[in-house]
């Protein structure tokens, strides 16, 4: 039997570590080649480790490296891609973080900041890449978050991230409609708690212990208790992205843990 993604091609962004590392590897696996986008050159010399120790050859993936907000990566990541490979399959849209790196996350600063990345940057890069997923009938895949359904906590960095995440599922509801008169699909997955390293190159107070707190509080808010491992999202990735799925668009999949459920029990307060 053939590898599920022969001859097809996937940009995922942000994918030097956690979800998007792992979403990469796994269409690698299958057979698409990749575009490998990240901004830290240890990490992204750690993915290429991977790929590599997953007997992915140099022709089959590409390297984008610098910030997604700004538009000539952007352009280059699209312009490239199709320089290398060809075509276009599926784009990941995979970047985000919660918080500006030492912003205040109550500043029209970080506002302007967070919107760029989480929210811009999917948009822009869906109207460069639509001429050539339009070609290859291809689809479109949002990471978003539980954040965008629920409050789970009341950090302070969460209240521009949410709102990022609740336009995110907004659009690609409201982008389904016309993609599909072209045969593209779009869809969001919105993770809950993932154990990676976002909430470490978020930290406002530069602490090493910042994100380890953060992940233990969001896993209490978890009925699992736990967060997920980045490979638990892999078959959803590919699910949502492989031709069988031609009936699924508009969606927003909560793989959470059960976190847009989560109530709080009474023995947890004294009243």
């Amino acid at each position: 039997m053939g590898r599920r993604f022969e001859g097809k091609v996937v940009i995922v962004t942000g994918s030097s570590a956690g979800i998007g590392r792992s979403a990469l590897i796994a269409y690698a696996k299958e057979g698409a080649s990749v575009v490998l986008h990240g901004i830290n050159p240890e990490r992204i010399q750690q993915t290429e480790k991977a790929l590599k120790d997953a007997g992915i050859p140099a022709e089959k993936y590409l390297i984008i490296a610098g910030p997604i907000e700004k538009e000539e990566i952007q352009q280059k990541l699209i312009d490239e891609t199709i320089s290398k490979f060809g075509r276009l399959d599926v784009l990941v849209n995979n970047a985000g973080l919660t918080v500006g790196k030492n912003m205040n996350p109550l500043t029209i600063e970080n506002f302007d900041f967070v919107m760029s990345v989480n929210l811009r940057a999917p948009f822009r890069l869906i109207e460069l890449a639509l001429p050539h997923l339009k070609k290859s009938k291809g689809n479109i895949i949002n990471v978003s978050s539980v954040c965008g359904m629920c409050n789970p906590i009341a950090f302070e960095e969460f209240i521009v991230y949410g709102m990022t995440k609740s336009a995110l599922d907004r659009m690609t509801k409201n982008y389904c409609v016309k993609l599909a008169e072209f045969g593209v699909r779009i869809n969001n997955i919105n993770p809950g708690p993932v154990e990676t390293n976002i909430h470490d190159r978020n930290a406002p107070d530069n602490s090493p212990a910042y994100g380890d707190k953060v992940q233990k509080l969001l896993n209490r808010c978890c009925p699992l208790r736990r967060g997920a491992a980045p490979e638990e999202l892999d078959d959803v990735f590919l699910l949502l992205a492989e031709e069988k799925s031609s009936y699924i668009t508009g969606a927003c999949w909560e793989i959470d843990g059960g976190m847009v459920n989560f109530a709080p029990s009474p023995n947890d307060y004294q009243v």
